[in-house]
């Protein structure tokens, strides 16, 4: 017992500092550098969703029923890329998905709800950048010029 303890006292300490050092991402990196390197686009893709998502709520602060209908459409929406995770990559709940889809199962669950989660952001955007006038199906988007004086 005490051999497993010193092992463990000696491994923890290189394996947290290892942790600590920032994964270089490249095409021929090893599978969980690729692992690591999907997690963090889909990291990064996600904060963008959120600070999108609050840069909306200021500039339309003042159209209360827009935003119910906004928070509605991206609680369906998350819905939707959930399930849409889950027909991409079923599995039973008991099984693990990695015996199904191997080692690179990780990088590819990521990399797919990233492309989603960018895909959701652009969409997104639409509110910040606005719409130029003339554009007689905008709805509640609001015009170009009409949000670069809200700056």
């Amino acid at each position: 017992m005490k051999q497993w303890l010193c092992a463990i006292g000696i491994v923890l300490p290189i394996w947290s500092s290892a942790q600590d050092e920032k994964i270089v991402c490249r095409e021929n990196g090893t599978q969980l550098e690729l692992n690591q390197c999907a997690a963090d686009e889909y990291t990064r893709t996600d904060n963008e969703l959120n600070q999108v998502w609050k840069q909306i709520q200021l500039k339309y602060a003042d159209q209360s029923l827009f935003l119910k209908k906004l928070k509605a459409a991206q609680l369906l929406w998350l819905q939707f890329r959930d399930a849409e995770m889950e027909a991409k990559f079923p599995v039973d709940k008991q099984e693990n998905p990695r015996f199904q889809y191997g080692s690179v199962y990780p990088m590819c669950w990521a990399g797919y709800k990233a492309a989603l989660t960018s895909a959701r952001v652009r969409d997104l955007k639409v509110w910040l950048t606005g719409e130029q006038e003339g554009d007689v199906c905008m709805g509640s988007v609001k015009l170009s010029d009409e949000l670069s004086k809200i700056k």
